[in-house]
């Protein structure tokens, strides 16, 4: 298998930062566009594997974009420290998220746009819609990022990643058990991620054959600037706002945003329908075929249903 780069461009914000995308049209004219978020340390080849040749194959138009501090897209640190996941707030990945909607998957988009989020990227396309209502005809999103396992530790981790950027000025630091890439990031057995060992390979494949792609652990900074923009989600009037309909699917097995901790805040958003899908992990459309395969049949169904209206 081949794990060259798909065929890309590159967006310059305001800032002067960049954000590399890539379009893909399928076969015939396109029904219809889908933007894609990917999660964090993911990028645009491995979107592709998992939402190509579905997304393809129903006909429709795949804008998919690396949110900054990963993939080939600009990073908030650098040298030594690149591989480090690091942002000061989210609000910076929504201004960009803006951005790159106004200038490219506007002018870019044929027919409805449709949105879909894997895990950070779920998370961010929910605050979006939330916020800005822009012109989207519907969202699925993959195991959003609206809690993280536990709520306990939940709250202990904000209390300590707030001590460790705003008293001991750790901001930059990896949190407790983060470090670069490697280690136990390769080790099939028990990762939260998927049970299936060729796809958990992808990641690995890929930043092994372009060293600038690899993403390590997170720091400090970027944990409490994820509890922080969770916590917004969290009251009832926030997700309330997102109007458009929304397709969540979640694994039964998923550590990393468990059902029943994100359940009750997807259930704030008045049009959602959600799945949860048996002997799943975290990374659903990247899981064993069969875990897939029910997850197609609900995108393939929400898609008709929400562009035929």
């Amino acid at each position: 298998m081949s794990f060259t780069l798909a065929p890309h461009d590159f967006y310059t914000l305001p800032d002067g930062g960049r954000m590399r995308y890539a379009r893909i049209d399928p076969a015939g004219e396109p029904k219809g566009t889908v933007l894609i978020v990917p999660g964090r340390r993911e990028f645009i080849e491995k979107k592709i594997a998992e939402t190509g040749p579905d997304l393809l194959g129903l006909g429709y138009r795949l804008l998919i974009v690396e949110p900054r501090g990963q993939g080939l897209s600009s990073r908030f640190l650098g040298g030594d420290l690149f591989q480090r996941d690091h942002i000061d707030d989210f609000s910076t990945h929504l201004e960009d998220l803006r951005a790159f909607y106004r200038d490219v998957a506007q002018p870019s988009t044929v027919g409805d746009l449709v949105v879909h989020g894997h895990s950070m990227g779920g998370h961010l396309l929910l605050r979006w819609l939330a916020e800005d209502k822009p012109a989207v005809t519907g969202a699925f999103v993959t195991a959003p990022m609206l809690a993280l396992a536990g709520m306990a530790a939940h709250l202990i981790a904000y209390g300590m990643s707030y001590a460790s950027v705003r008293l001991l000025k750790h901001e930059t630091h990896y949190a407790p058990h983060q470090h670069d890439y490697g280690g136990d990031d390769c080790v099939f057995e028990k990762n939260p991620l998927t049970q299936d060992a060729e796809r958990f390979k992808i990641i690995e494949n890929y930043f092994t054959a372009h060293k600038d792609l690899t993403v390590g652990g997170v720091t400090w900074g970027w944990l409490l600037a994820a509890l922080r923009s969770m916590q917004q989600t969290h009251g009832s009037h926030y997700l309330s706002n997102v109007a458009v309909p929304v397709l969540a699917l979640v694994g039964d097995k998923d550590q990393v945003t468990p059902a029943n901790e994100i359940g009750t805040y997807l259930n704030f958003i008045p049009r959602v329908r959600t799945h949860v899908i048996p002997d799943a992990r975290h990374d659903l459309l990247n899981e064993v075929e069969s875990v897939r395969q029910e997850c197609w049949g609900y995108i393939g169904k929400f898609l008709t249903d929400t562009i035929t209206g």
